[in-house]
């Protein structure tokens, strides 16, 4: 019975870090984002890599296949997956086209929310007060750190924010479903593989209604094409542990930790130039941060008190 307790909190732990991780990997693929921005869009970014990350996976595969599953099917949950993820990446970038990043940026990581409350109707996962709290306190300083101005913003964009948001959601709550199916690479191998195609598929469109196909496609050097495998190294490791960190702990605990990528990718931006951050956008890091530590802390001082009383 000890063991049984051990193991179910180390996993909570360990999907807690991994979240972690994952924000950090994620960070520093934007980093190099906004590196190549005056030199490559941001669709471009996304398409490279998730081409680094398939091709990264396959190499992987060639010396360690992916295990096998003691659970058959699951293709359908893997399929919404992608499909989920692949529409609330269209949403967010449509918002990018139309409304300030910042803003748009607002409406992704209401993502959290929509989890917490999902994982309650539909996984039946128990979240309590406290999580409810700190979900709602990181968002409040999502908000401060983004600065949004609501009422500028057209009714449309909102709807897609919303809708765009609610998708992320579906996304990450069927990879708590899929546990037992497939290996976690698969996972990521078949989102990467979506994300080629949607991203692809955006990149065409629009070379479409400009007729011009280099309007839409850059020509990197040799130097930015060093940051761009180094971008799609760092997104596939985020989007590795951000798959292992639901598939490991409960959505409504993991999902608020995400919102430190937000807080590292101030940083980064502050090493690469940005201006100090304002007061209100510092008040929201203190509370994202805080977020995490209320959330991630107690499980993690369970988790240790339980391996030390294992051990004695």
């Amino acid at each position: 019975m000890k063991r049984l307790y051990v193991a179910h909190y180390s996993h909570i732990s360990l999907g807690i870090i991994n979240m972690f991780i994952s924000a950090l990997f994620f960070a520093m693929m934007i980093a190099c984002v906004k590196i190549l921005a005056p030199a490559m869009s941001a669709v471009e970014s996304i398409f490279f890599r998730s081409i680094i990350m398939v091709v990264s996976l396959l190499v992987f595969f060639a010396f360690k296949p992916p295990k096998k599953k003691t659970k058959q099917g699951g293709w359908w949950l893997l399929f919404l997956r992608s499909l989920f993820g692949g529409l609330s990446m269209l949403a967010l970038f449509y918002n990018i086209t139309h409304i300030s990043l910042g803003v748009a940026s607002t409406f992704s990581q209401t993502m959290p929310i929509y989890v917490v409350l999902l994982s309650m109707i539909f996984l039946r996962e128990r979240v309590g007060f406290v999580v409810l709290f700190a979900t709602l306190l990181g968002f409040g300083g999502i908000v401060l750190i983004c600065d949004p101005h609501f009422n500028s913003i057209p009714v449309l964009n909102i709807i897609v924010g919303i809708i765009g948001g609610f998708m992320m959601a579906l996304a990450f709550i069927s990879l708590r479903n899929l546990k037992g199916y497939f290996d976690d690479n698969v996972v990521v191998l078949v989102f990467g593989i979506t994300m080629s195609v949607v991203s692809l598929g955006i990149l065409v469109t629009q070379a479409f209604l400009e007729h011009s196909w280099s309007a839409v496609w850059s020509n990197p050097s040799p130097s930015e094409w060093i940051i761009v495998l180094i971008m799609g190294i760092f997104g596939t490791f985020g989007q590795y542990f951000l798959t292992k960190a639901y598939m490991l702990a409960p959505a409504g605990i993991v999902a608020p930790i995400d919102y430190t990528r937000v807080v590292f990718g101030l940083i980064f931006g502050i090493m690469l130039g940005d201006a100090l951050p304002h007061i209100s956008v510092a008040l929201g890091m203190v509370l994202v941060i805080l977020s995490g530590i209320i959330i991630g802390l107690p499980n993690l001082l369970k988790d240790l008190r339980s391996i030390k009383g294992e051990r004695i």
